[in-house]
């Protein structure tokens, strides 16, 4: 996982007010991904607020993460298909889309990207989408950009967003070590 606090199935249920069973593999598919599953609610939120069947009449994007019709097609499936599903259902395709970005999605914004423009995957805020992306997509003109609006209206705390790997790790053994030395110097002091 890139974050030390792991978001539970309560905590997304509470925040997005979603059935538990989709909280619950929501959970079940991020930790398969090696993500936190307050990223994948979040970008679920923003691309479909938890509807398995909205579809974009211009783009005809469908479902949770917004499967394009070409996308459901190199999956094995089709937007109709898609949409028929209960949304615990749709958890699996979105598995299944997100399976190749596994090992690369190390933020929030990785994971927004991997759903929105997956060749922005690993770039960063400040990488600029082509006018191709940025015609049909008002006010996004960078990867910041969609960051931002997406999480406005993010419910799911994603401080920590950035630390990753062994940079978590040394801060968290840094950080255990200063707070047991703590209680070690305030228990001498007291039994001075």
């Amino acid at each position: 996982m890139c974050r030390h606090v792991v978001t539970t199935a309560a905590e997304i249920t509470s925040a997005y007010r979603i059935d538990s069973a989709l909280a619950s593999k929501i959970v079940s598919v991020a930790h398969a991904l090696q993500i936190d599953p307050a990223w994948l609610a979040n970008v679920i939120n923003f691309e479909s607020r938890f509807s398995p069947s909205i579809r974009n009449p211009i783009s005809g994007a469908t479902g949770l993460i917004q499967f394009m019709p070409s996308t459901a097609k190199r999956l094995g499936t089709t937007t109709d298909h898609l949409a028929s599903l209960a949304a615990v259902q749709q958890m699996d395709w979105v598995y299944t889309y997100f399976k190749p970005y596994k090992g690369k999605m190390r933020s929030q914004t990785d994971v927004y990207m991997a759903v929105f423009y997956p060749a922005a995957l690993g770039k960063g805020d400040d990488y600029r989408f082509p006018s191709s992306v940025t015609n049909w997509n008002p006010g996004i003109y960078t990867a910041g950009d969609y960051v931002r609006m997406a999480n406005a209206r993010a419910k799911l705390n994603i401080i920590g967003d950035y630390i990753t790997g062994a940079v978590q790790n040394t801060w968290l053994l840094w950080l255990s070590t200063a707070l047991v030395g703590s209680v070690g110097i305030i228990w001498y002091a007291r039994q001075r």
